[in-house]
């Protein structure tokens, strides 16, 4: 049964989610390893880290939202003059003051603006018929970069730095669940070697048991001397010892595969009934061109240093942006109105009307103003931004060379599991052969006992032998599963190999498609 990895939930959508609650075992090592990797607290930790870039591309994307601001203030003031038309000796003005914007920066470089003036006005100024005066402006702003910042390309690099980011998160936690998972494997794999390795150092204690049992017998009746008995004696302390040592470094094993389940290792588990009969081991790995080809498409590592270099060329486009002149071309247009209270010195005014009248002057457009032009500036030297240009072609060239190191490694680590592969089978049919020759052995050295041609030296002797050969056997098998493992790892097929599925919005994804 596959398992599937949901990217866009960032979750593990597992089959074996009711494990822990002890209402199943897990029926395959996939499903086990699935079930790890949906506890493991480590790869929880990585895939917030997955969270964490998304939020950073929307904290870049908010440099384009729109922003409201309001404003009011109160000013006062009194200047000193004289003049021969009247008998003032200071001019004296009294100021409110009220003001709400909205402005947006559109990802092409436009700051636009639309603002609300409103200012109330008080002075002794007998030239001005109102007192207070009441002035309303509509004002919209314009600001469009023409070389520097312009372009959606080059305003949107933050947010196409943050995206690329947050691939890199969502590779690296892939990344992360394939080395987990081969090391979920591993372990599962030595603990069934190991509990295979108890069960023969039980045989072994039984043998030597049954073999000090009879020697007792024997010495008994006369038939062989104290010596024997105790060299009986003293195999089966020394097997029972052997034993002991077996049983700690499997409970060990247990416990390290515990700790990567968070401590909540299913309460069934079997690591024998999960591992499938002995592997063919006539498999091989010959084509190493064909391994590399394939593997440099699926690798994780590749693909993370990748988006690193295409980080890098959005990064340098944006600095070689910078190095162009600031050439902003600025426009503004707007409507005002007027309206106030008569001073009374002559005539009616005809805008004579409260605050709230300012408002339908300008709608009136009895007022108006626009205004073009262009600023330029350019930074003597451009020292700063060129040495930008250059930090972003360095980290380019750093990112190249990475991806050169990388397949050059990534070859090597393919040679290196086909030799593994190679020798490990070919120490797996041999461990075979010497196992099979260590039990001929025992069994005629048994019949030769029973017959009285051998001694109880003899025979502890060759009862070594056939343990130590069926326990070589039993790790040279486990070697063998672990070099396939690590080669398929090593071929990014850690999900295949376990039938994990990538999904996102219900479409099953490959390694090849990120």
């Amino acid at each position: 049964m596959a398992r599937s990895i949901c990217l866009s939930l960032l979750v593990l959508l597992l089959s074996s989610t009711n494990l822990f609650a002890g209402k199943q075992s897990p029926a395959t090592l996939g499903d086990l390893i699935a079930a790890g990797l949906e506890k493991n607290l480590g790869l929880t930790i990585v895939r917030h880290d997955i969270a964490v870039s998304q939020e950073a591309i929307t904290i870049a994307d908010a440099a384009f939202d729109p922003q409201l601001s309001a404003s009011t203030g109160f000013s006062r003031s009194r200047t000193p003059y004289e003049a021969s038309v009247t008998s003032a000796t200071a001019s004296d003005s009294e100021d409110y003051q009220a003001r709400v914007a909205l402005e947006r920066t559109l990802k092409t470089g436009l700051t636009a603006s639309v603002a609300l003036d409103s200012t109330w006005s008080s002075d002794n100024d007998l030239t001005n018929n109102l007192d207070p005066s009441y002035r309303s402006a509509l004002i919209l702003e314009l600001n469009q970069p023409l070389l520097r910042n312009f372009g959606t390309d080059v305003n949107t690099t933050a947010t196409q730095q943050a995206r690329i980011a947050t691939k890199q998160a969502e590779l690296s936690w892939l990344y992360q669940a394939q080395g987990l998972a081969l090391e979920m494997e591993s372990l599962i794999r030595r603990i069934a070697g190991a509990a295979r390795i108890v069960q023969l150092r039980r045989d072994a204690e039984t043998l030597a048991g049954e073999l000090y049992r009879a020697n007792q017998l024997r010495y008994e009746a006369g038939l062989i001397p104290v010596t024997e008995l105790q060299e009986a004696e003293t195999a089966l302390a020394n097997r029972q010892l052997n034993l002991s040592l077996a049983l700690q470094s499997r409970d060990l094993l247990v416990e390290q595969l515990n700790r990567q389940f968070s401590l909540a290792l299913p309460a069934g588990f079997d690591p024998l009934s999960l591992l499938a009969a002995e592997p063919d081991v006539t498999t091989v790995y010959n084509d190493l061109d064909a391994l590399f080809e394939k593997a440099v498409d699926k690798r994780l590592d590749l693909k993370i240093n990748r988006y690193a270099t295409d980080a890098g060329q959005r990064e340098k486009l944006y600095r070689e942006n910078q190095l162009k002149p600031q050439l902003d071309l600025q426009l503004q247009a707007g409507l005002n109105g007027l309206s106030g209270h008569d001073r009374g010195i002559v005539g009616g005014s005809a805008f004579e009307r409260n605050w709230p009248d300012s408002f339908g002057s300008l709608a009136s457009a009895d007022g108006f103003q626009w205004s073009a032009g262009l600023v330029y500036s350019i930074p003597l030297g451009q020292r700063a931004a060129k040495a930008r240009v250059r930090q972003a072609e360095l980290d380019i060239s750093r990112s190249r060379y990475r991806q050169q190191d990388l397949e050059v490694q990534l070859k090597d680590e393919l040679r290196q599991q086909q030799i593994n592969i190679s020798r490990s089978g070919e120490q797996l049919e041999l461990a075979r052969r010497f196992a099979e020759l260590a039990q001929t052995s025992l069994n005629q050295e048994q019949r030769r006992l029973e017959e009285g041609l051998s001694d109880t030296f003899r025979m502890i002797s060759f009862q070594d032998n056939m343990i130590e050969a069926r326990i070589g056997q039993l790790n040279a098998m486990t070697n063998y599963q672990l070099a396939l493992a690590q080669m398929e790892f090593v071929r990014g097929n850690m999900f295949e190999r376990h039938d994990i599925i990538l999904t996102a919005d219900a479409q099953e994804l490959k390694l090849e498609d990120f």
